[in-house]
């Protein structure tokens, strides 16, 4: 008589909580690419388009993107980025072409007072948008992106989270502006290059930017979360 099995496999566990959080995994890009799209979006104004216009333009923004991303993300796995130069300029093109993409549906509206709402992609949230899609893709150990060997390189997903854990861990400033309404890539830049720098002043261990990201995120977070 076999013997009943009374506990869940940690690998089950393990696959339920990835099709929970990112549903169907057969094109790996696409679920962490609209996965990312969710932890961004709260930032962007699509209330101003008609409501028979959003689910159409939302959904057509995501498929721009994910195209651009199955294009441009295994070509930073194939060894053609050789520097930490070079992928802050594949960075700074991809960010680019997103936004790009969004311009398409730029649309303005009024508001009482007469000013202009539209709907506009910044380089705060190109980033994060990116950030989180290799960030994902890294964490679900999907085979042909590990990132193993430019790991040392990939950028921290900025977030108020991130705000306070630099602030706190690295000393570094908190920026004025919020990280949705940074319109300026430099600006983003010149944050990445400062966690960089402080990283390694901080730790007698040489940790990428992203594994530090890991772990000083998760203590923000649940930090607030006990609040």
């Amino acid at each position: 008589m076999s013997k009943a099995k009374n506990k869940i496999d940690e690998k089950d566990i393990l696959e339920f909580f990835k099709y929970s959080y990112f549903g169907d995994l057969k094109d790996p890009i696409e679920a962490a690419s609209n996965r990312a799209y969710r932890d961004m979006c709260r930032t962007l104004n699509f209330d101003i388009l008609p409501k028979k216009d959003k689910d159409t333009t939302i959904s057509n923004l995501k498929k721009d993107v994910n195209f651009i991303f199955k294009k441009e993300i295994p070509i930073i796995n194939e060894g053609s980025i050789t520097s930490q130069k070079e992928f802050d300029t594949w960075h700074h093109g991809l960010c680019d072409n997103i936004i790009e993409k969004c311009k398409k549906i730029e649309k303005y509206k009024k508001t009482d007072n007469d000013k202009k709402e539209k709907i506009q992609l910044t380089y705060g949230q190109a980033q994060k948008w990116v950030n989180m899609t290799i960030k994902y893709l890294y964490i679900l150990e999907v085979e042909g992106y590990s990132f193993d060997n430019i790991i040392m390189w990939l950028h921290i997903p900025i977030d108020n989270y991130i705000f306070d854990a630099v602030e706190k861990e690295l000393e570094i400033d908190r920026p004025v502006d919020a990280w949705s309404r940074w319109d300026k890539y430099e600006e983003y830049l010149k944050y990445q290059k400062d966690i960089r720098e402080e990283i390694p002043k901080k730790s007698d261990i040489d940790t990428p930017p992203l594994l530090w990201e890991f772990d000083n995120w998760l203590k923000v977070a649940n930090g607030n979360n006990k609040n």
